[in-house]
């Protein structure tokens, strides 16, 4: 059965999510990555009363040292989605305004009106699905089951 995107019908959570800080803790580990924030309760940006995805606890702002780092990583995290409940990928610095790739679409290159709303950003933002981000331990055993980048 197809995976499909949560996105931000599981509603606010409480506070950060272990899977999710995983994940932030795993990048800095293997890319010597830099977390930008995961949890806060917050609407998208340019969104007003569209609850980001940030709010569920599911979402990291991660920055990776250099641009090769970063498409490693991204190529890594695509090429993995399934076994790590990842749901979508912004990254916000491919093209003039971005592009995204999510769960069962891919990836679309974004335009001025359909874009993350930080074109240019050079950090990439991770969405992971409510199982993974509710389990530390199933995300890092996900995580070193997979081969290493490279």
């Amino acid at each position: 059965m197809p995976r499909k995107y949560t996105g931000n019908s599981d509603g606010a959570a409480k506070g950060k999510r272990p899977g999710t800080e995983k994940l932030v803790d795993l990048c800095k580990r293997r890319w010597k990555a830099k977390s930008l924030g995961t949890w806060v309760v917050r609407d998208m940006r340019g969104k007003p009363g569209q609850l980001s995805v940030h709010a569920t606890g599911r979402a990291a702002d991660i920055q990776f040292p250099n641009d090769k780092v970063k498409a490693e990583a991204v190529d890594w995290f695509v090429e993995h989605a399934d076994a790590l409940g990842i749901e979508e990928i912004h990254v916000y610095d491919a093209g003039k305004w971005g592009k995204g790739w999510r769960v069962g679409r891919g990836w679309k290159q974004w335009t001025e009106k359909s874009n993350g709303g930080t074109p240019g950003a050079d950090w990439l933002h991770l969405e992971i699905s409510p199982t993974f981000a509710d389990d530390a331990e199933r995300f890092e055993a996900a995580w070193r089951a997979l081969p290493k980048p490279g």
